[in-house]
């Protein structure tokens, strides 16, 4: 089968390409490379189904909203990239914007307990679907296992055995990418390509869509890489991250649009849907994209239980210094993920990941206009920042689990 042969030669191309010490050592590559994978990873082979079982042949106009708006919360955070992070230095920070900029520690530090929830839920939904089960209680039990391990482990020993997996992920989805474009060229040339009809887009469909905003996610880790890159690059990749994953994004769900008119989606298990329907593009992929789910949803887990237990850290330190155990982030990350596994489906988390990363990016938005209008006068920056804050506070009162 010529797909097969186009996925595998396509994603080992890409491979190579990522792999070559001229890309794998341009700082440029390695400070973009970051969180353009935190961003595909935080919900690529979740959104497709997601948002064509809600919304239908509108799917890459839902896809292309959530990626404007994360472009428009993500020039927020890289104005205080320039403008805060020396004045939090030197101690020079308008008094407001410090009040939004320690709420936004705390909101990211708990943002963090539902991104790693969301992600081992994912990750026991993805290794059932493999095996062509679809199970919530197994699921819930495999992130159980998973939570306890990295709290345990990474209190104790740290994770410091972990790869770098950003390349492959990507040279992955590249592969899978080209797969679709040559499957879309091959039925517009035999006449049978088309589009599935449209649904009525209500504002319910919105509120679901402003409740998946956490599948574009991931490029606020560019805030948080100063002591790899300087302001200037962390800006520049900030943007490329966010240029690129967006192409992506709105390329693949265009592109799943004819698969999704011509076989059905399964009635259960739509958040893994992927993995199986990929059968109908290439026969090789649902070994391909369970490969990277797995990898990818693991990664993404422990790369944000770390980054929570270091921000708990700091917040212990800072307001309880005379506290001895210092990586209780991670049992603080495993108590909480545990009672939101047992009390909420993978289609609530992803909401709840949403909203808590939406209180976040409405801090920092607030961190942004107030630091514009205190120290720059720059009235137009303090409406424009406000106006992004209140999308990003709508995502947080109004977003809605998808029903699938």
């Amino acid at each position: 089968m010529i797909e097969n042969l186009i996925a595998i030669v396509s994603t080992l191309i890409f491979s190579i390409i990522l792999f070559h010490d001229k890309i794998d050592n341009s700082p440029l590559w390695r400070a973009t490379a970051i969180p353009l994978a935190s961003i595909i990873g935080s919900g690529f082979l979740v959104v497709a189904p997601l948002l064509y079982f809600e919304v239908g042949s509108y799917s890459p106009f839902a896809m292309a909203f959530l990626v404007i708006l994360a472009y428009m919360i993500g020039s927020a955070i890289r104005y205080n990239i320039l403008e805060v992070e020396d004045r939090l230095k030197n101690n020079s920070l308008n008094k407001i914007s410090l009040i939004f900029e320690r709420l936004s520690d705390i909101a990211l530090a708990f943002a963090y307990v539902v991104s790693v929830t969301y992600y081992l839920s994912l990750f026991g939904d993805f290794s059932l679907r493999g095996i062509h089960i679809v199970n919530e209680t197994l699921s819930k039990i495999i992130a159980t296992s998973l939570i306890i391990f990295i709290a345990f482990y990474g209190a104790h020993r740290k994770f410091n055995f972990l790869a770098k997996f950003e390349s492959l992920k990507l040279a992955i989805i590249l592969g899978f990418l080209v797969t679709l474009i040559f499957g879309n060229i091959k039925a517009y040339y035999k006449g049978i390509w088309h589009l599935p009809e449209y649904k009525n887009f209500s504002t319910h469909s919105l509120m679901v869509v402003l409740g998946m905003l956490i599948v574009v996610q991931g490029f606020e880790t560019s805030r948080y890489l100063g002591d790899k890159f300087d302001k200037v690059l962390r800006v520049k990749s900030m943007k490329l991250a966010q240029i690129i994953s967006g192409s992506i994004y709105i390329t693949y769900i265009f592109l799943m649009l004819y698969f999704f008119a011509k076989y059905p989606l399964p009635k259960q298990g739509l958040d893994s849907a992927i993995i199986t329907f990929s059968k109908h593009i290439a026969t090789i992929l649902p070994l391909l994209l369970l490969s990277l789910s797995l990898i990818a949803q693991f990664d993404a887990a422990v790369a944000d239980a770390q980054g929570g237990n270091g921000l708990f850290k700091e917040l212990i330190e800072k307001y309880i210094p005379k506290f001895k155990f210092k990586d209780i982030g991670y049992i603080i990350i495993a108590t909480f993920g545990l009672f939101i596994i047992w009390t909420s489906n993978i289609y609530e988390i992803i909401t709840y990941a949403s909203k808590a990363f939406a209180i976040y990016y409405f801090l920092q938005t607030m961190v942004a206009s107030f630091t514009a209008l205190k120290h720059n006068k720059d009235y137009l920056k303090f409406i424009y920042f406000s106006f992004v804050g209140s999308i990003a506070l709508s995502v947080v009162i109004f977003g809605v689990p998808a029903s699938g």
